[in-house]
């Protein structure tokens, strides 16, 4: 099983909003939650594999890349300065866009967005590669808001790491349609045969909502 995703809720972790006894909240976006932390799971699960909705530009060649000493040490080189950002990536076998620490991911969560709403968002920072000058030298280990770099991936590549597919699109309609149908029969079963989104994300988020599974991403 894949690592849970962060929820928050107006600023707390879900843990935290029931402590504060801010159930009308939980209750009001719950599904929402829900929807969004397993589209998160999914979409991350198969972007750090290398699988996205787009497809990527090449890495560039067109000047060197040099990397911080403990950026080179989180990626296990000793190797700081390349041709450029393919040569990098290449040579040390850090080839899937966005995905080279796993730093930026570690940031990937789901928050409210209003009152019933919920967005997928890479949050927090994490090891950069960049060398920043201070008045004692440099500074090796320069963090970087996550959410900047999965902008420097769209930006580079044009590839946005958290877009769903277009069959992850569906298969998160045929979970609320099939929802929907089952609260019509009073609670019958529906079985979900379509095959025309991911039937997998379908059942799983199916499973999540009709268990009140928000509180497992906590």
């Amino acid at each position: 099983m894949s690592d849970p995703i962060e929820v928050r809720v107006g600023g707390k972790t879900v843990k935290q909003a029931i402590a504060a006894n801010d159930l009308q909240a939980i209750g009001r976006l719950s599904a929402a939650l829900t929807t969004a932390a397993r589209l998160a799971r999914t979409t991350r699960d198969r972007a750090m594999r290398g699988d996205f909705a787009s497809q990527s530009r090449p890495y560039s060649t067109r000047r060197p890349y040099i990397i911080s000493e403990s950026y080179a040490q989180a990626i296990g080189t000793r190797k700081r300065s390349f041709a450029g950002s393919e040569a990098m990536h290449g040579e040390t076998g850090r080839t899937i866009p966005g995905n080279v620490t796993g730093g930026m991911w570690s940031g990937l969560r789901v928050r409210n967005f209003g009152v019933v709403g919920a967005v997928i968002e890479f949050a927090g920072r994490s090891l950069g590669s960049r060398i920043k000058a201070n008045k004692r030298g440099t500074n090796q280990r320069v963090q970087v808001a996550n959410r900047l770099k999965g902008a420097q991936v769209w930006k580079r590549l044009r590839i946005n790491p958290i877009q769903p597919t277009f069959r992850e699109i569906q298969g998160v309609g045929t979970a609320l349609t099939a929802l929907a149908a089952r609260a019509l029969a009073f609670g019958g079963r529906t079985q979900i045969t379509s095959t025309s989104g991911d039937a997998i994300l379908a059942r799983e988020l199916v499973a999540d909502i009709e268990a009140g599974r928000v509180t497992r991403y906590l």
